[in-house]
């Protein structure tokens, strides 16, 4: 059995960094392009410089690793890495940027043991704080910094009115939105308090304290911020430029109430390590070491494959994208149509490749539209399956009802049921009946969830296609009971059509 010691290592360490960029390029990608793009999370590139700052204060402790292979964290890696596929595939974000440190960690962990965990595992996991999960924080933040901004505005005796983020002053309405709640502010000082404590604190518990302590401060700073605009407001009958422009303004109260105070805190928690930064780890593997250079090449191959799949996928993709033409039928029996530039309604989807829609009017004057809007290929943001996509715009309506229908048609094989939705156009008052189901490379289904399953699946051998197809027509009055003569005409033309 061949092994890996002395002068060969180090080849390992010169290989690890360019196999993790490539292995995990596309999120890289996503990571630089969020840290640019969003100003809640433009932080990321201080985040990035700080791990790998930590990372090569322990470089000496990294370069004493020896191959100590484990089969436990190489089944992980395994698993990470079949999920990272599945998120790639189905266009999860979130997913794939919250599995780039456990990856990195796990990968670690197969090759050198737990002697890795603990010299580089800490400053790794810092990427946390730099992943879009933390808007969800959001909503909680508006409402904590709302409930204590009127307790300021009491003291003050600034008389205000509180109506959910709406702050309603004499003078003025001030709304916490999303930028307002914090989140920024929390995720830096969150950073910067495990950066501090990685660096200079023994005790993992101090570390600990100082990131809670952090986290109250930012939230502080934050409340006395958002006061601090509303009190200017106030006293100077919104004309200050605070009330439009208080980013600086924002920062300055974060060094004040946040930065100075955990410099003070930071020194009393717990005695600095003078070899903190280089953690020690294990210069010798212990007995029966699993050190053969199979461990780093099947764990490195984890790290690689699920980049390789969309390479080896990609001409089968193509083709299958380039061959796909879905087309409204143009003969109906006992319907006439389609009537191209005759819309009821127009769902409210995103860039979609395909935006087909077709009135088809029956022999007894009944009218339904046919509408296919779908992706030929999915990608991140243009995806069939997204938040952005609605099937209506609630700008023109509002949702009545919601629920299923159950369908019995031999021409739609697999497509027992059927999103129900009834809209009610704001203006006038018309009712719109809308059937509607995802076709996902030629699988039929109503689910959204199953639908965005079946869509990863299919992706990874090469399918990117995905519509939804949908059947809308005007009720005829405004009761949901008045829309029972358009379902059965749905029914009709579902019968009489081919798929």
């Amino acid at each position: 059995m061949h092994t890996v010691t002395g002068y060969s290592r180090q080849y390992l360490w010169l290989l690890a960094v360019p196999l993790l960029v490539f292995g995990l390029w596309a999120e890289w990608q996503t990571f630089f392009s969020l840290w640019y793009d969003s100003i809640i999370y433009n932080h990321g590139f201080l985040v990035l410089a700080g791990t790998l700052f930590l990372l090569y204060l322990r470089r000496e402790s990294l370069a004493k690793l020896s191959i100590n292979a484990s089969p436990l964290s190489l089944f992980l890696l395994a698993g990470a890495s079949i999920v990272l596929l599945l998120s790639q595939a189905a266009d999860i974000r979130v997913f794939r940027l919250l599995l780039v440190p456990l990856l990195v960690i796990l990968w670690g962990w197969s090759i050198w043991g737990k002697g890795f965990l603990k010299a580089a595992g800490g400053p790794i996991m810092l990427l946390i704080f730099a992943v879009p999960v933390w808007d969800d924080l959001s909503p909680l933040l508006q409402h904590i910094t709302v409930f204590f901004n009127n307790i300021f505005l009491q003291l003050a005796g600034i008389q205000a009115t509180i109506k959910e983020f709406y702050i309603m002053l004499e003078v003025g309405t001030f709304l916490v939105e999303d930028g307002c709640s914090g989140v920024r502010y929390l995720m830096v000082a969150l950073f910067l308090a495990s950066f501090y404590g990685q660096l200079h604190y023994r005790s993992y518990m101090a570390t600990v304290q100082l990131v809670l302590i952090s986290a109250l401060l930012s939230m502080l700073a934050n409340w006395v911020r958002v006061f601090g605009i509303i009190a200017a407001g106030h006293y100077t009958n919104m004309e200050t430029s605070l009330v439009e422009d208080h980013e600086l303004f924002g920062w300055i109260v974060f060094v004040i109430f946040t930065l100075v105070p955990l410099f003070y805190i930071s020194a009393r928690l717990d005695k600095p390590s003078e070899d903190t930064a280089d953690t020690p780890a294990v210069a010798r593997p212990p007995k029966q070491a699993r050190s053969s250079i199979a461990w780093p090449v099947i764990a490195s191959l984890l790290i690689v494959w699920p980049s390789l799949i969309p390479l080896a996928v990609q001409a089968k993709t193509e083709r299958m994208a380039a061959e796909w033409n879905p087309t409204l039928p143009d003969s109906v029996p006992e319907w006439r149509g389609p009537l191209r530039h005759a819309n009821i309604w127009q769902p409210d989807y995103q860039k979609p490749d395909i935006d087909l829609g077709g009135v088809y009017v029956s022999d007894d004057l009944q009218q339904v539209q046919l509408q296919i809007t779908g992706y030929r290929l999915q990608t991140q943001d243009k995806e069939l399956i997204y938040f952005r996509n609605r099937l209506f715009d609630s700008d023109d309506w509002t949702l009545v009802s919601q629920t299923g229908q159950t369908l019995n048609i031999d021409s739609y094989p697999g497509l027992d049921r059927v999103n129900e939705t009834i809209i009610k156009r704001q203006e006038a008052g018309e009712q719109i009946i809308i059937w509607s189901w995802y076709d996902i490379g030629d699988t039929l289904t109503d689910s959204r969830i199953k639908a965005k399953i079946t869509g990863a699946f299919k992706k990874i051998t090469g399918d990117s296609r995905g519509a939804l197809w949908a059947l809308a027509g005007r009720c005829k009055g405004k009761e949901i009971a008045d829309c029972d003569q358009q379902r059965e005409a749905f029914n009709q033309f579902l019968e009489s059509v081919q798929r």
